[in-house]
């Protein structure tokens, strides 16, 4: 429906505004106006203003009433951040976004993609996009994520936001960008700690220790000890350690369905127990500290430790790995590690074909199991 309003402006001059107002099954689908000012004075000048106005309602009034033009239209003004702004807003009424999307999707926003009205999103934009990242020194299966969450963002524009996103150029880049060497997959990483580099590690660590600093060491130890990931164990409380039992509630553990509400209580082996006891307890966390922070010292730490190609999260592996040489089975190790399936801990053994005549116990007991999934 089309209005036309004759104005009196401020500084004595006159205008016609055309609104235009479209609704579908009695959704309001349209509402948008534009100005058409008297140039000079007297009855024909305001007559050609207003049937400008008119003009423009009408045309734009028949338009809309081609779907894929309404759709089009709704798009205009929407630039890729301003989509991702809206997603994080309108997922985090729910849900908070873990620490890695938030990061990749801000990214994205501050990006030259970022700037793109949606409507314009092409094949081509997202393939400079992964070379920009690619020539900033980003490694594929970082660029990867990008393309992921990307992705993730555009599906959700129609059943959020009612924005028919034509996904078509995302699917062909997605195709291209694997081809060209853009991306690739996460390859999973095996390294463990060699003889003599966690001795170098804790060295490095007690030289540089003084008031304030973050306890690397034994958060390091801690990590081996449970095998838990950096954010779990910045996220462990006091309220959840349960002396009498040993254990300890880890919340919101990751996982591959629903990671919020996830709450597991874990085992405290070996010396992660007397590890927690001898930390202050100054905060309702037991290791009061931020990600980043604890990353750049262990990272700092070795550098100065001269170790090579060790990341904070194959202390995981390696505690995991652990646990399997110290005797526990598959499902004890998977009661500390969180795993819901034994495949997913069958890579953590690292067994050698000779290995299996010596723990035909652990070959025994992933074959039960793995009859017992079956039946499933």
């Amino acid at each position: 429906m089309a209005t036309i309003l004759r104005l009196e402006n401020k500084d004595g001059s006159v205008s016609f505004k055309a609104m235009v107002r479209l609704k579908r099954g009695g959704k309001l689908v349209l509402n948008e106006s534009r100005n058409f000012l008297v140039q000079g004075a007297g009855p024909r000048a305001e007559a050609l203003a207003k049937r400008l106005a008119e003009d423009w309602a009408a045309a734009l009034t028949e338009k809309m009433q081609d779907e894929a033009a309404l759709h089009s239209r709704k798009l205009k003004g929407v630039t890729i951040a301003k989509l991702i702004e809206r997603y994080i807003a309108f997922v985090e009424q729910d849900k908070p976004l873990g620490d890695s999307k938030r990061s990749v999707l801000g990214i994205l926003q501050r990006s030259r993609l970022g700037e793109l009205p949606l409507a314009e999103l092409s094949t081509a934009h997202i393939i400079a996009h992964c070379r920009d990242r690619r020539a900033q020194g980003t490694k594929p299966q970082t660029v990867n994520q990008d393309v992921i969450y990307l992705g993730g963002v555009l599906k959700c524009a129609k059943p959020y936001f009612n924005l028919s996103v034509d996904l078509t150029e995302y699917e062909q880049a997605k195709a291209q960008l694997r081809s060209l060497g853009l991306v690739s997959k996460s390859a999973e990483r095996d390294r463990r700690l060699q003889p003599g580099e966690l001795g170098a590690f804790l060295a490095a660590a007690q030289a540089t220790a003084h008031k304030g600093f973050i306890p690397i060491a034994d958060i390091v130890r801690f990590a081996i000890a449970t095998g838990m990931r950096q954010g779990e164990i910045v996220g462990l409380r006091w309220a959840d350690l349960n002396e009498a039992d040993r254990t300890i509630l880890i919340r919101d553990r990751k996982d591959p369905q629903e990671k919020l509400g996830n709450h597991q209580t874990v085992p405290l082996l070996g010396e992660s127990f007397a590890i927690i006891l001898a930390q202050a307890r100054a905060d309702e966390r037991i290791f009061p500290y931020h990600c980043d922070s604890v990353r750049a010292r262990f990272e700092r730490l070795c550098v100065l430790a001269g170790i090579i190609d060790l990341t904070f999260h194959d202390l995981r592996h390696e505690g995991i790995s652990r646990l399997f040489e110290q005797g526990y089975q598959i499902q004890e190790v998977a009661l500390v590690s969180g795993h819901k399936s034994w495949k997913n801990l069958a890579r953590y053994t690292q067994l050698r074909a000779v290995d299996l005549h010596r723990d035909q116990k652990l070959v025994k007991t992933m074959a039960e199991m793995a009859v017992r999934s079956d039946k499933r």
